[in-house]
């Protein structure tokens, strides 16, 4: 891990953001942040989670139309989307909360101590805001939407790099459900650990 990392979650962001920066005119993604960046964020959030005995939730936010704007639009449009996407994501968020861009239209949003009811009304906020995002390219609206998969974490027992790998394959999978179920709406995932009652949540369009 980087030694900014080590300074806190502060520093942490920060170095993140310099990284998009430099980044920013990479051709197919503006801010990319990989994989390993993404598990980086969780496997602290998992430490700290340990230690303060906190639950969060990772959600997944995929644009629907990504593959269609970029071979109708190319990747200016997807450059200047990037951008209003972000600020309207991190509108919705809290102070502790962090947003990362993932390659093909896809953000990650990771939210602290939150319950799945509370995660699942921010979801559901996040894809109103897309839908209803008035969005323009070369003078013509763009509609957009987006699907979004969601996952709560609250075992804390598993080592930290377990324990986020297993997070992030259950909102992939919730992701893929809400593809599933047509786009445009949210979907969580149903675990049902022992002593603990299942739950799962739907935000139709």
């Amino acid at each position: 891990m980087s030694q900014d990392s080590d300074k806190g979650p502060g520093a942490w962001w920060m170095s993140l953001r310099r990284r998009w920066q430099m980044r920013r005119d990479k051709p197919v993604r503006v801010a990319a942040t990989d994989e390993a960046q993404l598990m980086d964020g969780l496997k602290r959030e998992a430490a700290r989670a340990q230690r303060h005995g906190h639950d969060g939730v990772l959600i997944l936010l995929e644009l629907d139309p990504w593959v269609r704007l970029q071979q109708q639009h190319g990747d200016d449009c997807l450059r200047a989307l990037d951008e209003r996407l972000g600020q309207l994501a991190r509108q919705q968020l809290r102070g502790g909360d962090w947003l990362l861009p993932l390659p093909r239209g896809v953000w990650a949003v990771y939210l602290p101590c939150t319950d799945p009811l509370g995660a699942l009304d921010a979801a559901d906020r996040l894809r109103s805001r897309v839908a209803t995002l008035d969005y323009r390219w070369q003078g013509q609206a763009l509609p957009l939407s987006a699907s979004l998969g969601l996952a709560h974490w609250q075992d804390w027992k598993r080592e930290p790099q377990q324990g986020a790998d297993q997070l992030l394959q259950q909102a992939r999978q919730a992701l893929a459900m809400a593809r599933g179920a047509g786009c445009n709406c949210v979907r969580a995932y149903a675990a049902i650990p022992s002593g603990r009652n299942r739950y799962s949540g739907t935000r139709p369009a």
